[in-house]
């Protein structure tokens, strides 16, 4: 998807931070997998001791017009040392699900990716953020998450829910 800008580029076995809604300080998140091609990192997050609430996944096909709303932290302040407050930006789903990324028109800001991508009316992902380009964002969508869980995983059988493979995911790295 060459029209879009990729900001971060991590790496397995890399390091970075990641931000929960309900914590107080970031936390410190390990890369376990990543997939260029699909633009997908799988982040496992070390000692996280408040408790946190998953988010479920729309695991059906979406439909160009439908309401979406991502979610991100907003950095305020000096890049040194931000401040980070959550933000939502709607908009609508501007494609059809037989392209490889979801269109969104809703906006974004810099740093967003990996934020999700929410179905206003059932409040379920449908993708992650990838990147933007003016007044539009792409995503990756929930059939491409699980393709990448899939193969990570050797092969699971690609019928399990998302977070039955994340479960597994988290019971190799205990």
């Amino acid at each position: 998807f060459r029209e879009h800008e990729f900001s971060v580029i991590v790496e397995d076995g890399g390091t970075m931070y990641a931000y929960f809604s309900n914590s107080v300080a970031p936390y410190n998140a390990r890369v376990l997998y990543t997939d260029e091609h699909r633009d997908l990192a799988l982040l496992w997050a070390e000692e996280v001791v408040e408790p946190m609430t998953s988010l479920r996944f729309f695991d059906s096909p979406y439909a160009s017009g439908w309401n979406v709303v991502a979610l991100s932290f907003i950095s305020l302040g000096a890049s040194s040392n931000p401040i980070l407050e959550p933000g939502t930006f709607s908009g609508d789903i501007t494609n059809e699900p037989d392209e490889p990324h979801l269109h969104c028109s809703c906006s974004s800001k810099e740093a967003a990716s990996g934020s999700p991508i929410i179905l206003a009316n059932v409040n379920e992902v449908v993708g992650v953020l990838g990147g933007a380009s003016r007044a539009s964002v792409y995503a990756v969508p929930v059939r491409t998450i699980k393709e990448f869980l899939g193969q990570r995983l050797g092969g699971v059988n690609m019928d399990m829910p998302i977070a039955g493979m994340v479960r597994l995911v988290a019971l190799q790295q205990a």
